[in-house]
């Protein structure tokens, strides 16, 4: 009795140590995706000051820049991506002339600006807004937050993060916006001017990129990868006196003792305080929580029974523990899986966005060879981040974080979306293409994901039909839903490998398998991204002789 308590004790120990290690795993983990996030963001501050560097830049040209990056769907937690231009005495009225002959109306500096020191005047913001005019011409100097951010980056030639701030609402009316926020400001310079010391630099600054940031959109996207219902997060910024709380998420399902973290992290000059609460009980499997009760049980059970039952009780128990094990390893190949896909997109992205500067002839006139090789190129990335992406969101899936943005939305427009996108494929692929598609029908549902799902689909359709086939899409509705059928003229498929299209990393062999590429996982996603809505995807088909996908989407009664 005596050892079964002392073995019981060492257990307790060991399941205390196991919770350690599983906290600071995730401490880790957190800890790259922090770093990997600010690290993207950066990238595209640092692109601007590339654009700027290579040529003129106007509110027409700074717009379409930095529409190529496409925000609010490849990096949504950037609010704006703004350019300031850095007016000397005497410049001040040549310089507002020429932003108000931009923007077709008077723009006049606002925040404490006068034309007897320098100012830092905000002159373009994109992606644009109705109310981005009332803030052209903001002196970000006016600010001491933002003068200071702006100041150090000059100094150091460096990226640099601001401390919290608010965003600024209507610059004439000195309205700021609720919510906190900070910035990333990164310094351009006059070209071939020394900048080897802190005073040439401030003599060469001409102004900077800069991208602003809601903080708690931030966060909610870095974090969207963690199980909060047991785990609760604080973030602060800055250090000592300083310091402000800008995130908290608490835990929705916490069920037992805390364990408590606190994790200090700097980029870019800032410092970032975050204390995390652990459920305890979450930390390990419930078998390990409960296992020193167990085992002081199982001592007195075998001071009274034989043998037998102690052996049928170590075997159950050792079943069990192999069962833990092989869910800890999946969910680990899973997260695995994710963080890899997100550490992939960043530099993808990065290359998609230089080469579309050099064909766009940032860099200087491309000759017709340089045109198709870099065309080629470009496409070919296209191509890996679509791979990329489905792996994240196949992840995402399997661990059960995909949560859904629903919205209300045309899907007639969506589908007409789809197929412009595609239209050059088509074209390519001297495909004919019908349509049958009313001209209003009203969804409720998540625009991305549904989106993707007929994507998947269309593109399926053109990769698997030979050239002078036909392709028609219709999407019809009755009392229940809708349902959007993509026939077409392609290479079928047999029937005894229709159980095999909505597996995991399946590819169906065919006469045009060996001319198209692909994971394997398109139809899986699309076919569990629409049961998410409640709808579903069939398919009917004779091979040689094409298909026919349908996706059936529900009616929603949800009311916005």
């Amino acid at each position: 009795m005596a050892a079964t308590i002392i073995i019981g004790g060492i257990i307790q120990r060991n399941l205390l140590a196991v919770q350690v290690q599983a906290v600071d795993k995730q401490l880790k983990e957190n800890e790259l995706l922090l770093q990997s996030s600010f690290t993207s963001y950066a990238q595209v501050v640092r692109s601007g000051v590339g654009r700027v560097n290579s040529g003129a830049v106007d509110r027409t040209s700074w717009g379409q820049f930095i529409g190529t990056y496409e925000l609010s769907s490849s990096i949504p937690a950037i609010s704006s991506m703004i350019l300031t231009h850095v007016v000397r005495p005497g410049e001040y009225e040549t310089y507002m002339q020429q932003l108000s002959d931009q923007y077709g109306q008077s723009v006049e500096a606002t925040g404490m600006a006068n034309d007897q020191t320098d100012m830092n005047v905000l002159s373009y913001a994109s992606p644009e807004r109705a109310t981005t005019i009332r803030n052209i011409g903001f002196n970000i100097y006016s600010d001491s937050t933002r003068q200071r951010a702006a100041q150090q980056a000059t100094d150091k030639n460096e990226i640099v993060m601001s401390d919290q701030l608010e965003l600024i609402a209507d610059a004439r009316q000195e309205q700021t916006s609720d919510g906190a926020a900070f910035l990333m400001y990164a310094p351009y310079y006059t070209p071939g001017a020394p900048i080897a010391t802190v005073e040439e630099r401030r003599a060469a600054v001409m102004g900077h990129v800069g991208a602003s940031f809601r903080t708690e959109r931030v966060f909610d996207q870095i974090f969207s990868s963690i199980d909060r219902t047991h785990v609760g997060m604080t973030v602060f910024m800055g250090i000592g006196d300083g310091q402000s709380q800008v995130y908290k998420a608490a835990a929705t399902k916490a069920s037992g003792p805390q364990i408590t973290r606190i994790q200090t992290l700097n980029f870019y000059g800032q410092t970032f305080t975050i204390k995390y609460d652990f459920d305890s009980n979450f930390l390990v499997s419930d078998t390990q929580l409960r296992s020193p009760i167990y085992t002081v049980s199982f001592g007195i059970i075998v001071a009274i029974l034989i043998g037998t039952i102690t052996f049928f009780f170590l075997r159950g128990r050792h079943h069990r523990l192999l069962l833990d094990k092989e869910r800890d390893v999946t969910r680990a190949k899973d997260e695995l899986l994710s963080l890899a896909s997100h550490q992939l997109r960043t530099p993808a992205t990065g290359v998609k966005q230089y080469v579309g500067m050099i064909l766009q002839g940032f860099a200087g006139p491309v000759s017709d060879t340089q045109i198709e090789l870099l065309t080629k190129a470009y496409k070919s990335n296209e191509r890996q981040l679509r791979v990329i992406n489905d792996i994240l969101h196949l992840a995402k899936l399997d661990l059960g974080r995909i949560v859904l943005a629903k919205s209300r939305f045309n899907l007639s427009e969506l589908v007409k979306d789809v197929l412009d996108e595609q239209n050059q494929e088509l074209k390519s692929a001297k495909l004919k293409l019908t349509t049958k598609l009313p001209k209003h029908a009203t969804l409720y549902a998540d625009k991305h994901m549904v989106r993707m799902a007929v994507e998947n689909i269309m593109s399926n359709a053109i990769k698997y039909t030979d050239a002078r086939g036909r392709i028609t899409v219709q999407l019809k509705t009755d009392e229940t839903g809708y349902n959007l059928s993509i026939q077409d003229t392609g290479v079928g498929i047999a029937f005894e490998d229709t159980p095999k299209l909505f597996k995991q990393f399946s590819r169906l062999m065919n006469k045009r398998s060996h001319l198209v590429t692909g994971t394997g996982v398109g139809l899986y996603l699309a076919q569990h991204l629409i049961r998410l809505h409640g709808g579903d995807i069939s398919v009917e088909s004779q091979l040689g002789k094409g298909s026919t996908f349908s996706i059936y989407l529900p009616h929603s009664d949800e009311k916005l």
